[in-house]
């Protein structure tokens, strides 16, 4: 009766699990450009936030176009900013990487302020995956933005020196990882629902 009773529970488990969602469309590989740097914050920001960024796309299932290969592409066209690459169509970088889509990501904050006691700390990050369509922008099929940080003040019992010394050793990096997983939670897995083929005309 217990391994029954286990086995029930185990199917239960599974059928309130929460399942995947696919982006049903044919992209699988993708180009993850460095982020633009919208942001006040230092050059080498959007390399740290890229490395976050890379990260949660490819636990979506997709298959990426080795950094490597993007640096050396960026160093090739002497680019010191990476905002540079909006000079390429959609359409003609999906070519020159042979990819089916593109995520293209902002830094919009990676901030670290003080404001006589008061301080914080913040990182916001938003992205888009176009798809390849044939035109210069491509196909948008999802979008998604996350942000984290702190906020503090003497007020909060740590005293204004408290304040100015959290203020001055608090990298935004911290932050970097858990603004990248929530701009990036809603992403649809690569590729087509398995589920779907079940149900399709033969």
């Amino acid at each position: 009766m217990r391994i029954l009773a286990l086995g029930l529970a185990a199917m239960l488990a599974a059928g309130c699990a929460p399942s995947r969602v696919y982006l049903n469309r044919n992209v699988e590989t993708v180009l993850v450009l460095i982020p633009f740097n919208d942001s006040t914050g230092p050059n080498d920001a959007p390399l740290k936030a890229w490395t976050y960024v890379e990260r949660q796309v490819a636990s979506r299932g997709y298959r990426l176009v080795p950094r490597q290969k993007v640096g050396d592409f960026y160093d090739a066209k002497k680019y010191t900013d990476p905002a540079q690459i909006a000079e390429w169509s959609h359409e003609d970088l999906c070519k020159e990487f042979n990819v089916d889509a593109i995520v293209i990501s902002h830094l919009v904050a990676w901030e670290n302020q003080t404001l006589g006691i008061y301080n914080s700390v913040s990182v916001k990050i938003t992205a888009e995956l176009r798809a390849r369509d044939g035109s210069k922008e491509g196909a948008l099929v999802w979008n998604g933005e996350g942000e984290e940080g702190y906020q503090s003040s003497a007020s909060t019992g740590k005293g204004i020196l408290g304040a100015f010394t959290q203020a001055a050793t608090t990298d935004p990096g911290k932050y970097a990882p858990d603004a990248a997983a929530e701009c990036f939670a809603s992403l649809p897995w690569a590729g087509w629902d398995p589920e779907m083929k079940k149900f399709s005309p033969k």
